[in-house]
């Protein structure tokens, strides 16, 4: 979502673009072919194009991995392919020429006067405001300096172009005209109402166009003008008064806030943050700035297709020229300004045979504009702090807010998209910190806020030709701050059409790559989503609806598309689909499996559980479950585990859910566990009363299916039982075969007769096992012995338990009849530690005994090592099983969890299990703590 919304949102002179990446060649020569094909456009024929070039154009709005290191501007060449943005050249950089940064800082001016001329008439659109627009330029004017002169001092992409931008400009546009609106309440004036019709020399079809624009006038309307000066000569004095201040005051703040933001983004590393806006939302705002740049060019130019034709003709085709790579920029932006604007010059002075105050009257120009001093707006402002009407400007606030997230977006993109744009890699916190700082001598002058024009830079590399040069922005910078300092007197000879052509060359942008050229990378849904939001604006006219109706489509559809999401991962997983570290016999494993394929269902949750989804998790889980409802009893579903692994949470809406359904599987006589419940999601599910017993939750899977285990132990003890008392004769053979196994461990190791020829204890050695204290083996041990428990049980481990609240998860438990060490009969080496997990004894032959055996009973150790390999098959298809059964990914570090699970293991006939843990102390080694009271301990018989 962040790679489309930069995909389709570089805005540079406030035109949203996304520009293909380019090679700049001789001056005079034709720009390269783009080394990276534009999502808004069909790729073109290059001598290069890297194969991610689509993904690193868009660019992002967080900080890359590319962003983290502080590039140096003059280590940055075009001779090297680069990753995350930019591009690779065949060709080297053009020396850095005075004349070349000339050129590129007079065509950069030429540019930026016109728009700066256009957004003071956008600040102050009404045509009774006119005498405001010359202090709406010198605003602009001063934000171009002072923003141009600090990224050419200080931006490390040194042809960095700074200045005001159109998007903020359309904002305070809004500002003023609502602030104008209430002024005139308070001051009982009658405020003229915009009327969407054109002049009556518009024919009937020029007249819906143009009307489907929002081309607006006011006909014959005045105020504060004329015969309603004449009546009101106080109070309009008064309302420009105010308006003039307040104005100043709302230029002046919101620089003060965005200058603010910047910093705080740029000092705390929060521009990766910032991208989380929809993406969708986004490119309908700013169809929504494109839409109003196209009604103010139709308002320059009065609404006549003479002159709006010719200036969207003019326009359009510019920035096409321009995106696709046209021509030099340095011989095709004049050309296409200046060629007309002489034309006009030309049907005026020798065609028409008139002069330019003829064209005026006749609307082809605009009123004389009186140059303002640059010191008006300390005069008009501080000095008439008490004339700022605060009342006025708070009307402007939900709009504020949408206008400061827009702009902020606005100006990361630009940062982001200038390292697609250009072979330098752009450190995006140091260069918003900068806007930051930067927009601190624009609030003192009361001016608009700046950033970095991504056209601009282009347009400067580009004429250049090499990303060293600072002069062409310094130079720009100069010739702006001339400007501002002396007169704007130029003004008074440039056409409507001029400005409309600046207009809709700037607008242009928006419609191609936020409105038409979103649909390449956003769903059909999300594009109606764009359409919507901008057919509100168009027909209210209120920004602020337009971000309410927007708001409410993406909650809705984020809603609505994240319920039909499954809150369960794969199928619910049953029971003989498990593996625990427990291991048991084969005929002992294959009859637990058997029960619990009945008795056990896991869900593995996954996602935040919210209103929306809670429902169809709950039905789901409840039609499983009701599958067995039918069935025998000693078949049905017993025991439901939720896996909470992949669980972020829930809401109260799940909560109240999931208590329904707990209520229905204790009628069920279902019991709901937990696993991987950290302590935190436990407290929470015990203060919801979902859990009302410590024993339902499990830190982890494998400790909730071993307590199943556990109860089916339990059963089948109980089964037993039943079949003892039918007949003695069972009873007596049940303890023989106990007594059996407590003598020796050999009872599944030696299957035939031939095998017990001689005796294995002669062969082998023994070793106590003390529980928590014991270790027979370390990783890494060789060469060791061939383990074979007698009683108790073992437990293998990827680290040495030891700590005070928490041990490492075994790998494996090993009781009775089982082999360890296996390495040994070929000869290698240890991997896991071996520790004893209760009190018993194991058997071992080192090398030598098992070299004797071999030697004087070879029938005898082929049958161990045919049992070792028995098991080491066995261990193969559990581990097999447990990964079959599992969709998540391993962690490298072994799992942490609480020392109830290792207790679990070393206390399988307790009903009563307390915390207990592995300490380890430089003298004794590893001995148990107990830290509660616990049930008495069993005795150290072998398990049967």
């Amino acid at each position: 979502s962040a790679a489309a919304l930069a995909a389709a949102s570089q805005v540079g002179l406030g035109v949203s673009e996304a520009w293909p990446g380019h090679a700049p060649q001789l001056l005079g020569s034709m720009w390269a072919q783009p080394a990276r094909n534009s999502p808004a456009h069909p790729p073109m024929h290059c001598a290069q194009v890297l194969p991610s070039a689509e993904a690193s154009s868009r660019g992002s709005g967080g900080e890359s991995t590319a962003d983290k290191a502080a590039p140096a501007a003059e280590s940055a060449s075009p001779h090297r392919a680069r990753g995350g943005g930019g591009h690779s050249h065949e060709h080297g950089e053009k020396t850095p020429s005075l004349l070349t940064a000339m050129a590129s800082a007079g065509i950069n001016f030429l540019l930026m006067f016109g728009l700066c001329c256009a957004y003071g008439m956008i600040m102050f659109s009404e045509p009774w405001h006119r005498q405001h627009r010359s202090l709406g330029v010198k605003m602009n004017l001063a934000s171009a300096a002072l923003m141009g002169l600090l990224l050419s001092w200080r931006s490390r992409v040194p042809v960095a172009i700074g200045g005001p931008d159109l998007n903020p400009v359309v904002f305070l546009g809004g500002f003023i005209s609502t602030i104008a609106e209430d002024i005139a309440a308070q001051l009982a004036l009658d405020y003229p109402s915009s009327s969407r019709r054109l002049d009556e020399a518009v024919s009937g079809s020029w007249h819906a166009a143009a009307r489907c624009l929002g081309a607006a006038t006011y006909g014959d309307q005045e105020f504060c003008e004329g015969s309603h000066l004449d009546r009101n000569l106080a109070a309009c004095a008064e309302y420009h008064e105010q308006l003039r201040a307040t104005a100043i005051w709302t230029v002046t703040i919101t620089s003060a806030l965005l200058g603010g933001l910047f910093f705080t983004l740029g000092r705390c590393k929060w521009t990766r943050y910032v991208s989380y806006m929809p993406t969708s939302v986004m490119e309908a705002f700013l169809a929504c700035v494109g839409y109003k740049v196209f009604k103010y060019a139709l308002k320059f130019c009065k609404g006549k297709p003479g002159q709006f034709l010719p200036a969207s003709l003019v326009g359009v085709t510019l920035y096409y020229m321009k995106a696709m790579h046209v021509g030099n920029p340095a011989v095709v932006i004049p050309c296409m300004l200046l060629i007309p604007l002489s034309a006009f010059y030309f049907y005026i002075f020798v065609i028409l045979g008139s002069t330019l105050y003829a064209a005026r009257e006749d609307g082809l120009m605009f009123p004389i504009m009186d140059n303002a001093d640059f010191w008006r707006v300390w005069l008009d402002g501080v000095a008439k702090a008490d004339k700022i009407n605060f009342q006025a400007w708070g009307k402007t606030g939900p709009d504020l807010i949408v206008m400061l997230v827009v702009v902020m977006l606005d100006c990361l993109l630009k940062i982001s998209s200038t390292e697609a744009k250009l072979p330098i890699k752009v450190h995006k916190d140091h260069e918003i910190q900068l806007h930051g700082l930067g927009n601190i001598p624009i609030v003192a002058c009361g001016s608009t806020v700046g950033y970095m024009q991504l056209k601009f830079n282009v347009i400067n590399y580009g004429i250049m030709g090499n990303i060293k040069d600072r002069r062409g922005g310094l130079l720009y910078a100069l010739l702006c701050g001339a400007c501002f300092l002396t007169t704007i007197e130029l003004f008074n000879y440039l056409p409507r059409f001029f400005l409309g052509t600046l207009l809709f060359f700037a607008g242009t942008g928006f419609i191609a790559e936020n409105l038409w050229g979103s649909r390449r990378f956003l769903s059909v849904r999300e594009w109606a989503h764009v359409l919507a939001i901008l057919g509100v604006f168009i027909l209210s006219g209120q920004l602020l609806y337009a971000v309410l109706v927007g708001g409410l489509l993406t909650g809705v559809d984020f809603i609505v598309g994240y319920s039909r999401i499954s809150g369960v991962v794969g199928r619910p997983l049953l029971g003989g689909e498990l593996a625990t570290c427990e291991r048991y016999g084969p005929l002992l494993e294959r009859n637990i499996l058997h029960i619990a394929n009945s008795w056990l269902l896991v869900f593995r949750l996954k996602g935040f559980v919210f209103f929306a989804s809670a429902q169809s998790l709950t039905t789901y889980v409840r039609e499983v479950i009701d599958c067995d409802a039918d069935g025998p009893r000693y078949r049905r579903l017993r025991y439901v585990v939720f896996d909470c692994r992949m669980l972020d949470g829930m809401d109260a809406s799940a909560t109240k859910a999931m208590k329904k359904l707990m209520a229905e599987a204790t009628e069920m006589d279902i019991r709901i566990l937990w696993s991987h419940v950290t302590p935190a999601f436990r407290l929470q599910l015990q203060r919801q009363q979902i859990v009302t017993s410590v024993g339902d939750c499990f830190p982890d899977l494998d400790s909730a299916v071993f307590f199943v285990h556990r109860e089916i132990l339990k059963y089948r003890a109980d089964l037993q039982r039943k079949w003892l008392s039918v007949h003695p004769a069972f009873a007596i053979h049940a303890q023989l075969t106990n007594a059996r196994t407590t003598f020796e461990p050999f009872h599944n190791v030696f299957p035939q007769d031939h095998a017990r020829f001689g005796c294995p204890w002669q062969y082998c050695g023994r070793v106590k096992l003390e529980a928590s204290s014991t270790v027979l083996f370390t990783p890494g041990d060789q060469p060791q012995g061939l383990f074979l428990v007698h009683s108790g049980a073992v437990g293998l481990f990827q680290s040495l338990p030891g700590g005070q609240d928490t041990t490492p998860l075994p790998v494996a438990c090993y009781t009775q009849g089982w082999f360890l060490n296996r390495e040994m009969l070929i000869s290698g080496s240890t991997r896991h530690y071996a520790v004893a997990l209760e009190d018993g004894e194991a058997l071992y032959w080192d090398e030598k005994q098992w070299a004797r055996m071999q030697r004087e009973r070879p029938f005898m150790a082929s049958a161990i090592f045919n049992a070792v390999m028995k098991q080491h098959a066995h261990d193969g298809e559990v581990v097999n099983r447990g990964l079959r059964a599992t969709l998540m990914v391993v962690d490298s570090q072994p799992e942490q969890v609480t020392s109830k699970r290792v207790a679990l293991r070393m206390d399988t006939d307790r009903d009563v299990v307390g915390d207990e843990y592995f300490t380890r102390s430089k003298s004794n080694g590893i001995h148990a703590t107990r830290t509660s009271s616990i049930a008495p301990s069993r005795s150290h018989a072998p398990r049967t």
